[in-house]
Protein backbone atom coordinates (compact mmCIF):
# COMPACT_ATOMS: atom_id res chain seq x y z
CA UNK A 1 0.00 0.00 0.00
CA UNK A 2 2.64 2.36 0.82
CA UNK A 3 4.51 1.96 -2.40
CA UNK A 4 1.47 2.42 -4.22
CA UNK A 5 1.20 5.75 -2.99
CA UNK A 6 4.50 6.83 -3.59
CA UNK A 7 4.34 5.64 -6.94
CA UNK A 8 1.30 7.59 -6.96
CA UNK A 9 2.48 10.87 -5.82
CA UNK A 10 5.25 10.37 -8.10
CA UNK A 11 3.42 10.08 -10.86
CA UNK A 12 1.46 13.46 -10.31
CA UNK A 13 4.55 15.40 -9.79
CA UNK A 14 5.87 13.84 -13.30
CA UNK A 15 2.45 14.99 -14.79
CA UNK A 16 2.16 18.27 -12.56
CA UNK A 17 6.38 18.98 -14.10
CA UNK A 18 5.38 17.67 -17.88
CA UNK A 19 2.31 20.03 -17.43
CA UNK A 20 4.14 23.59 -16.22
CA UNK A 21 7.02 22.85 -18.55
CA UNK A 22 4.13 22.63 -21.37
CA UNK A 23 2.44 26.11 -20.54
CA UNK A 24 5.91 27.42 -20.12
CA UNK A 25 7.26 26.03 -23.33
CA UNK A 26 4.25 27.09 -24.76
CA UNK A 27 4.71 30.86 -23.60
CA UNK A 28 8.18 31.23 -24.83
CA UNK A 29 7.27 29.82 -28.06
CA UNK A 30 5.24 32.44 -28.62
CA UNK A 31 8.13 35.07 -28.03
CA UNK A 32 8.98 37.21 -30.82
CA UNK A 33 11.72 35.46 -33.19
CA UNK A 34 13.64 36.56 -36.40
CA UNK A 35 12.42 35.80 -39.68
CA UNK A 36 13.82 33.89 -41.38
CA UNK A 37 13.39 31.35 -44.82
CA UNK A 38 13.80 27.54 -45.05
CA UNK A 39 16.08 26.99 -47.90
CA UNK A 40 16.84 23.27 -47.25
CA UNK A 41 15.79 20.44 -44.67
CA UNK A 42 17.73 17.53 -44.11
CA UNK A 43 16.60 16.24 -40.86
CA UNK A 44 17.54 18.22 -37.63
CA UNK A 45 19.68 20.91 -40.51
CA UNK A 46 18.68 23.52 -41.92
CA UNK A 47 19.62 26.45 -44.37
CA UNK A 48 18.12 29.33 -43.76
CA UNK A 49 18.09 32.55 -45.17
CA UNK A 50 17.95 35.87 -42.12
CA UNK A 51 17.45 39.26 -43.15
CA UNK A 52 19.20 41.63 -41.26
CA UNK A 53 18.33 42.38 -37.55
CA UNK A 54 18.95 44.23 -34.41
CA UNK A 55 20.47 42.99 -31.70
CA UNK A 56 21.69 44.59 -28.17
CA UNK A 57 24.98 42.64 -26.98
CA UNK A 58 27.59 42.33 -24.81
CA UNK A 59 30.48 40.51 -24.11
CA UNK A 60 32.11 39.04 -20.74
CA UNK A 61 35.69 37.64 -20.12
CA UNK A 62 36.54 34.57 -18.33
CA UNK A 63 34.36 30.67 -18.74
CA UNK A 64 32.02 30.22 -20.69
CA UNK A 65 29.41 29.35 -18.33
CA UNK A 66 29.96 32.00 -15.62
CA UNK A 67 30.66 34.90 -18.60
CA UNK A 68 27.30 34.23 -20.68
CA UNK A 69 25.42 33.99 -17.51
CA UNK A 70 26.50 37.61 -16.54
CA UNK A 71 26.00 38.44 -19.78
CA UNK A 72 22.65 37.02 -20.07
CA UNK A 73 21.72 39.21 -16.51
CA UNK A 74 23.45 42.57 -18.02
CA UNK A 75 21.25 42.73 -21.22
CA UNK A 76 18.14 41.27 -19.32
CA UNK A 77 18.75 44.39 -16.84
CA UNK A 78 18.88 46.67 -19.71
CA UNK A 79 15.44 45.22 -21.57
CA UNK A 80 13.71 45.01 -18.22
CA UNK A 81 13.81 48.56 -17.58
CA UNK A 82 16.04 49.77 -15.10
CA UNK A 83 13.97 52.90 -14.90
CA UNK A 84 13.13 53.09 -18.45
CA UNK A 85 11.76 52.05 -21.27
CA UNK A 86 10.70 48.04 -21.17
CA UNK A 87 11.30 45.70 -24.15
CA UNK A 88 9.65 42.32 -24.26
CA UNK A 89 12.42 39.37 -24.46
CA UNK A 90 12.50 37.54 -27.52
CA UNK A 91 14.07 34.59 -28.60
CA UNK A 92 16.74 32.98 -29.21
CA UNK A 93 19.39 34.73 -27.24
CA UNK A 94 22.32 34.12 -29.23
CA UNK A 95 25.94 33.53 -27.84
CA UNK A 96 29.73 33.11 -29.35
CA UNK A 97 33.37 33.70 -28.14
CA UNK A 98 34.68 36.45 -29.56
CA UNK A 99 38.70 36.27 -28.29
CA UNK A 100 39.22 35.81 -24.53
CA UNK A 101 35.52 36.58 -23.77
CA UNK A 102 32.07 35.57 -24.29
CA UNK A 103 29.76 37.77 -26.43
CA UNK A 104 25.73 37.32 -25.51
CA UNK A 105 23.10 39.26 -28.06
CA UNK A 106 19.68 39.46 -27.18
CA UNK A 107 17.69 40.08 -30.99
CA UNK A 108 15.63 43.32 -30.47
CA UNK A 109 12.06 43.51 -31.08
CA UNK A 110 11.00 44.23 -34.70
CA UNK A 111 9.67 47.26 -34.20
CA UNK A 112 12.82 49.19 -32.90
CA UNK A 113 15.60 50.74 -34.78
CA UNK A 114 19.34 51.85 -33.50
CA UNK A 115 17.84 55.03 -33.04
CA UNK A 116 14.50 54.35 -31.40
CA UNK A 117 16.66 52.09 -28.67
CA UNK A 118 16.15 52.99 -24.95
CA UNK A 119 19.52 54.46 -23.81
CA UNK A 120 22.11 51.72 -23.35
CA UNK A 121 24.00 51.17 -20.02
CA UNK A 122 28.03 50.67 -19.98
CA UNK A 123 28.86 47.38 -21.57
CA UNK A 124 25.78 47.16 -23.47
CA UNK A 125 25.66 47.80 -27.72
CA UNK A 126 23.42 47.64 -30.16
CA UNK A 127 25.01 46.25 -33.66
CA UNK A 128 23.36 45.28 -36.85
CA UNK A 129 23.82 41.61 -38.33
CA UNK A 130 23.38 41.43 -41.83
CA UNK A 131 21.44 39.16 -44.22
CA UNK A 132 23.03 36.10 -43.60
CA UNK A 133 22.79 32.66 -44.82
CA UNK A 134 22.96 30.04 -41.83
CA UNK A 135 23.56 26.37 -41.58
CA UNK A 136 21.79 25.08 -38.60
CA UNK A 137 21.41 22.08 -36.73
CA UNK A 138 18.70 21.97 -33.87
CA UNK A 139 18.95 19.62 -30.39
CA UNK A 140 17.05 19.59 -27.33
CA UNK A 141 18.75 19.00 -23.60
CA UNK A 142 21.51 20.95 -22.55
CA UNK A 143 23.48 24.18 -23.99
CA UNK A 144 26.43 23.87 -22.12
CA UNK A 145 30.03 23.44 -23.42
CA UNK A 146 30.41 19.75 -24.03
CA UNK A 147 26.83 19.59 -26.26
CA UNK A 148 27.31 22.65 -28.17
CA UNK A 149 31.04 21.51 -29.23
CA UNK A 150 29.00 17.83 -30.03
CA UNK A 151 26.25 19.42 -32.24
CA UNK A 152 28.70 21.99 -33.74
CA UNK A 153 30.98 19.25 -34.58
CA UNK A 154 27.82 17.07 -36.28
CA UNK A 155 26.90 21.10 -37.77
CA UNK A 156 30.58 21.11 -39.45
CA UNK A 157 30.39 16.86 -40.64
CA UNK A 158 27.02 17.90 -42.70
CA UNK A 159 28.48 20.76 -44.05
CA UNK A 160 31.13 19.28 -45.82
CA UNK A 161 29.11 16.35 -46.95
CA UNK A 162 27.10 19.07 -48.37
CA UNK A 163 29.97 20.72 -50.46
CA UNK A 164 28.77 24.16 -48.14
CA UNK A 165 32.00 26.23 -46.72
CA UNK A 166 31.22 28.32 -43.17
CA UNK A 167 32.43 32.05 -43.74
CA UNK A 168 31.96 32.44 -40.03
CA UNK A 169 32.30 31.15 -36.68
CA UNK A 170 29.20 28.91 -34.83
CA UNK A 171 26.77 31.00 -32.80
CA UNK A 172 24.66 28.90 -30.20
CA UNK A 173 20.79 29.81 -30.26
CA UNK A 174 18.55 28.76 -27.25
CA UNK A 175 15.26 29.19 -26.68
CA UNK A 176 14.04 28.48 -23.51
CA UNK A 177 14.81 29.75 -19.85
CA UNK A 178 16.46 27.51 -17.72
CA UNK A 179 12.91 26.96 -16.06
CA UNK A 180 12.41 24.64 -19.02
CA UNK A 181 12.93 21.15 -17.89
CA UNK A 182 15.56 20.17 -20.53
CA UNK A 183 13.96 17.23 -22.97
CA UNK A 184 11.85 20.29 -23.67
CA UNK A 185 14.54 22.45 -24.71
CA UNK A 186 14.68 24.04 -27.99
CA UNK A 187 18.44 24.72 -28.47
CA UNK A 188 20.47 25.39 -32.30
CA UNK A 189 24.22 25.94 -33.29
CA UNK A 190 24.57 28.09 -36.35
CA UNK A 191 27.38 28.94 -38.62
CA UNK A 192 27.45 31.08 -41.93
CA UNK A 193 27.65 30.05 -44.71
CA UNK A 194 28.71 31.25 -48.20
Amino acid sequence: MKTQKIVGWGALGLGLATLANGVLGAYEHNLEQPAYTVVAKDGAFELRDYPPVLVAQTAVPGERSVALSTGFQRLAGYIFGNKQEKIKMTAPVLSDSVGSAWRTRFVMPARFTAATLPPMPDGVTAAKLPARRMAVVRFTGLSSGPQVAEQEARLREWLSGQGLKATGDAVTAVYNSPFVAPPFRRNEVMIPVG
